[in-house]
């Protein structure tokens, strides 16, 4: 089932940015394709792809002195990127 935007639960914003994901077997380097008020979706390419439901730390490396925040995988598109949540 492809979720729509009349299902979303928050406005999706297309914005670039680079960010780092913490992961137990590898740090992670991607880019944002949107953020919205409730997570981000990001592309990037993975040696060992996070699992849907493994919880990672995420860091805007645009902004300094960033807070990394916790996430959560909801959604993997393979070759393209992931869907992450905040926690």
């Amino acid at each position: 089932m492809e979720t729509t935007d009349n299902q979303r639960r928050h406005l999706r914003l297309a914005h670039r940015a680079k960010v780092q994901l913490g992961h137990p077997v590898e740090t992670i380097i991607g880019y944002t394709k949107d953020i919205s008020e409730s997570g981000l979706f990001i592309y990037g390419a993975f040696k060992n792809t996070p699992a849907i439901g493994d919880e990672l730390q995420v860091l805007l490396l645009d902004i300094e002195d960033a807070i990394p925040k916790s996430v959560i995988v909801r959604r993997i598109d393979p070759g393209k990127g992931l869907a992450v949540e905040f926690l």
